[in-house]
């Protein structure tokens, strides 16, 4: 796994950066790559959610489909070494196991729930960063006959993990764009009612129906929103998230227009990847404020770190944070993480996964 080989796999990466290639053939290329510069067993390749970095889907190799939720337990509950969310704020976003652990690697908790029975040498994770966002992670795992990895495959990951994030990030944002789907654009009058609309709008007005019988006109869930766009003091849009009558989350976006005649342009679109989180932390009665904490706890924030980036003091986010233990009934910082990926996220997740023998 020399030079030759390393050039080969940068070149496999830099042609799909720049194509439209779609996610799936991104993590297979993603994945051909780093075979040709490491020698590994098991694997898990994931896109992630960049504001929670919880994953979204990807390719998992050799381990077993019933590893994937004790994994995540482990990852989000247990102590360990090179947590994705510390490796995608560091400097290095590749590390090693067992250079971690200065060679015994059995003082990893992971190691103990995890990798015992499989016979695991060594343990090589990276977080797929541009800037300050994380777009994916992997985590190889080698087995005892090939040894730790060797510095030099070490290095090659680590040169390839840029180019990895640049393409995870332009499959990402167009898996976004392709499940958006249409969007529905309405003109509404001063008076609520309709003027203009597109041809995808009825499937979607049709979704905010009330009742059993359908409302003629604007349904009353979008004309609050109009009214409230139209006469707001404090923003020139209003951005707000629906549920429709099939259970299915909607985004709306109302702007006044110009004009001074009481008219209101609104957007209707299904919720996007990055909507489906703040909804299902409000769903436990938490506030806006509590929701940005609970997304920078996520990405493993410490206190004063999300009270420099809130612009809150120390004591502030600390009383914030008791208050979203309460609403969710949770004791620790992991287990409010762990609860919202488990009961909320792991069944998409588990459907959005690819596993290879």
């Amino acid at each position: 796994m020399g030079i030759e080989a390393f050039t080969g796999a940068r070149d496999r990466l830099l042609r799909i950066i720049d194509d439209e290639t779609d996610i799936a053939m991104i993590l297979d290329e993603t994945l051909a790559s780093l075979h040709a510069v490491t020698r590994f067993s098991w694997c898990a390749l994931m896109t992630v959610d960049p504001r929670t970095l919880l994953p979204t889907g990807g390719i998992v190799e050799g381990f077993a489909a019933e590893a994937c939720a004790p994994f995540w337990d482990n990852e989000l509950l247990a102590p360990g070494f090179n947590k994705f969310n510390a490796l995608a704020r560091s400097t290095d976003t590749v590390a090693t196991l067992y250079d971690v652990t200065d060679g015994d690697i059995e003082r990893a908790p992971i190691y103990t729930d995890l990798y015992a029975p499989l016979g695991v040498a060594d343990e090589l994770r990276a977080a797929f960063v541009l800037g300050t966002t994380c777009w994916g992670v992997t985590d190889l795992v080698r087995a005892t006959e090939d040894g730790p990895f060797p510095s030099h495959e070490v290095s090659q990951v680590r040169s390839l993990a840029p180019l990895i994030a640049r393409a995870f990030r332009g499959g990402v944002c167009r898996l976004d764009a392709a499940t958006h789907g249409p969007a529905a654009m309405l003109v509404i009058d001063g008076r609520n009612q309709i003027q203009n609309m597109t041809m995808e709008s009825r499937a979607l007005l049709d979704e905010l129906q009330t009742s059993g019988v359908a409302e003629p006109g604007l349904p009353s869930l979008l004309g609050a929103a109009v009214t409230r766009a139209r006469f707001s003091r404090t923003s020139t849009n209003l951005v707000t998230r629906v549920c429709g009558i099939s259970g299915r989350w909607l985004r709306v976006t109302a702007v006044p227009m110009e004009g001074g005649r009481g008219q209101v342009g609104v957007m209707i679109e299904p919720a996007r990847s990055s909507d489906v989180v703040p909804i299902l932390l409000e769903s436990y009665g938490l506030t806006q404020r509590e929701v940005e904490i609970v997304l920078l706890l996520a990405r493993g924030l410490a206190t004063k770190d999300i009270a420099a980036e809130l612009s809150l003091s120390s004591h502030t986010v600390r009383d914030h944070v008791k208050a979203i233990f309460d609403k969710t009934h949770v004791n620790s910082r992991g287990e409010l993480v762990a609860r919202i990926f488990s009961e909320h996220l792991l069944d998409g997740l588990e459907a959005a996964v690819r596993h290879h023998s």
